[in-house]
């Protein structure tokens, strides 16, 4: 069985590319280009096992989706979360991880590093 992952986004060139990769190391990646349709997509069964979520997206700033997300109850409200953005100052990535990100990393990135940051994220809740 595949790991699922979400990823918001509003780039489905990089999407596109970031779910090829994710396939040939037994991972499935749904997308969804905006805020509405990711936070729309997290409430329908089953929930993934971790969000990868941009800052600009076209309808919601992500720290605010990531505020939201934290504030939900249960299973949804621990969703690991790998923010994956191209705001790198340090005063971005701690906003992230203030926001409730576990993670935080910044474009361009290395595909090896994305699926190590992903794998650490994802045994820290087994």
């Amino acid at each position: 069985m595949s790991t699922r992952i979400l990823m918001i986004d509003d780039d489905q060139r990089l999407a596109d590319m970031v779910a090829q990769y994710l396939q040939h190391n037994a991972m499935e990646l749904a997308h969804c280009a905006d805020a509405a349709s990711g936070l729309a997509r997290l409430q329908q069964p089953p929930l993934p096992e971790l969000l990868i979520l941009d800052l600009m997206l076209p309808d919601a700033d992500g720290l605010q989706v990531c505020r939201q997300l934290r504030a939900q109850p249960g299973a949804l409200g621990q969703l690991p979360v790998l923010m994956l953005t191209a705001l790198g100052t340090t005063d971005d990535i701690v906003l992230g991880l203030q926001a409730g990100a576990d993670d935080y990393m910044v474009k361009p990135f290395k595909f090896t590093e994305l699926l190590a940051r992903i794998s650490a994220l994802l045994r820290r809740v087994e």
